[in-house]
C-alpha cells in the first residue's frame, strides 16, 4: 500500500512539473473573475500554481484568435458558446474528453451549446432565456396560450386607457425566434449534435406560421410596428403594460421601479410551446496551451463543480449549467426558476461560423413582412437563400 501511494505522489508531481507557469484565464466580467478567484483557491494550494485571471472587455474573441495563432494567450477562455465552432475550424480549441458522469451533470440544452460536430468544445456554467414577464396588478394571472394573449390585449386595447396587453421587441430576431419555433422551425437541422449548414428551416410550414402570427399581433393593433424592446420596456416599467417577452437582465428594474411581476415559460402558439435561444458562457481551453492537463482539472475539479457553479452564480447571477445547481438555487427564487422552464425547452443559439448571416437575414425577412412589402413566405425564403450562400 505503501509503495502505491509514493507512486501515485510521484506522478502527481510528474503531471505537475510537465506543465509550465502560471494558469491563464481571460474573461470580460469583474465578477466572473472573482467568482474564480474564490472557486480556485483550493486547485492553488495544492498544485502550487498561481492562476492569473485577465478581464479584457474589447473584442474578446479576436483578441483570442490573434494571440491563439501565434501560439499565446490564456489557458482557458472563459466566454459565450456561439464562437465554438469558428475556433474549432481554425485548430484554435480541440475536444474535450469529457467523462460521462461530468456530462449527466450539465442541462442538455447547455452541453449542446459547447457541443460541434459531434463533439464537446467546452464546459458551460451559465445558461440564459427570454420569458414572458407579466404585470400582475393588470393581469392576475398569464394567459395559457398566446391566443387567449390577443383577446386580452384587444380587450384592453379597447378602454383607451394608456394601457397595452402585450408588446415586445417585435422586429428583434432574437426575441420573435420562440414564434418560428413553436411550429417546428429553425435555424440548422440538429442531428444528434450535429448541426447541418445546408439544412436551413427557417421558412418551413412553423416558421412560416409563426411569422404570420407576429404579423397579425401588428395588423390588428396589438404591437405597433414601431415597437422596440426599449419602448416595451418602458412601459412595462411605468406599470401601463401586462405582458413582455424579455430577459434576467430586465429584474433589477422592475424592482426598482415596484413592479409587482410574475414570470412564466412564454404560451402556446397553436397548442405547441415557443421554444426560446438559449446563450450560455463556459470555459474552453486552448488547443496550444502547454498547461492544458491542469487547465481541465481547474475546470474540472474546481470550476464546474457544484460548488464552482453555485460560486460563480453568486458573483454574477447567470441561470446555472449544472442540473444540481439548478434544484438548490431555485428553492425560493421563483424568477431564477422560472427563467430556467424557458431555458430547459429552448435551443441552444447555432454556434456554426455560418451564423453570422443568420441575424441580418431574418431581421430583415421580419421587417418586410411587418410592413407588408413581403408575404411571410416570400420573405423567410429570401432569408434562407441568403443564409444558404453564406455556408458554400
Amino acid at each position: 500500500m505503501k509503495a502505491l501511494v509514493l507512486i501515485f505522489i510521484g506522478l502527481l508531481s510528474f503531471r505537475v512539473l510537465a506543465d509550465d507557469g502560471v494558469i491563464d484565464v481571460w474573461t470580460s466580467s469583474e465578477n466572473v473573475k472573482n467568482a474564480i478567484e474564490s472557486a480556485s483557491k483550493g486547485f492553488s494550494e495544492e498544485f502550487g500554481r498561481k492562476v492569473k485571471i485577465t478581464v479584457l472587455s474589447k473584442d474578446l474573441t479576436s483578441q483570442f484568435r490573434t494571440a491563439a495563432l501565434t501560439g499565446k494567450g490564456p489557458d482557458i477562455f472563459a466566454w459565450a458558446h456561439d464562437v465554438i465552432g469558428d475556433l474549432a475550424e481554425s485548430g484554435l480549441i480541440e475536444p474535450i474528453q469529457m467523462s460521462p458522469k461530468l456530462k449527466k451533470a450539465f442541462l442538455p440544452v447547455a452541453l449542446n451549446a459547447y457541443t460541434y460536430k459531434g463533439k464537446v468544445y467546452g464546459y458551460p456554467y451559465d445558461v440564459e432565456a427570454i420569458a414572458m414577464i407579466y404585470n400582475k396588478k393588470l393581469i392576475s394571472k398569464l394567459p395559457s396560450s398566446m391566443e387567449e394573449v390577443v383577446i386580452f390585449s384587444e380587450k384592453i386595447k379597447k378602454k383607451k386607457n394608456g394601457q397595452y396587453g402585450f408588446l415586445y421587441g417585435m422586429s428583434n430576431f432574437f426575441f420573435s425566434f420562440p414564434f418560428l419555433t413553436a411550429g417546428g422551425g429553425y435555424i440548422f437541422k440538429d442531428n444528434g449534435g450535429t448541426l447541418d449548414p445546408r439544412d436551413v428551416g427557417v421558412a418551413n410550414k412553423g416558421a412560416v406560421d409563426g411569422l404570420k402570427f407576429i404579423h397579425s399581433l401588428m395588423k390588428k393593433g396589438i404591437v405597433p410596428e414601431s415597437t422596440d424592446r426599449s419602448n416595451a420596456f418602458t412601459k412595462m416599467k411605468e406599470g401601463k403594460l401586462a405582458m413582455t417577452i424579455d430577459g434576467p437582465w430586465a429584474i433589477r428594474d422592475l424592482r426598482k421601479n415596484k413592479i409587482d411581476y410574475g414570470i412564466a415559460p412564454i404560451p402556446s402558439l397553436g397548442g405547441k410551446s415557443p421554444r426560446p435561444f438559449v446563450g450560455t458562457h463556459g470555459f474552453i481551453v486552448r488547443r496550444s496551451s502547454k498547461n492544458k492537463d491542469l487547465a481541465k482539472i481547474l475546470i474540472e475539479e474546481y470550476l464546474v463543480t457544484k460548488k464552482g457553479i453555485i460560486t460563480l452564480y453568486n458573483a454574477d447571477p447567470r441561470g446555472p449549467a449544472r442540473i444540481d445547481a439548478v434544484k438548490e438555487l431555485t428553492k425560493g427564487n421563483p424568477d431564477l426558476k422560472a427563467f430556467m422552464e424557458s431555458a430547459r425547452i429552448g435551443i441552444a443559439m447555432p454556434n456554426l461560423p455560418a451564423t453570422g448571416a443568420v441575424w441580418s437575414a431574418m431581421g430583415n425577412a421580419i421587417s418586410l413582412t411587418i410592413t407588408g412589402k413581403e408575404s411571410a413566405r416570400k420573405a423567410l425564403e429570401h432569408a434562407k437563400n441568403q443564409i444558404l450562400s453564406k455556408t458554400k
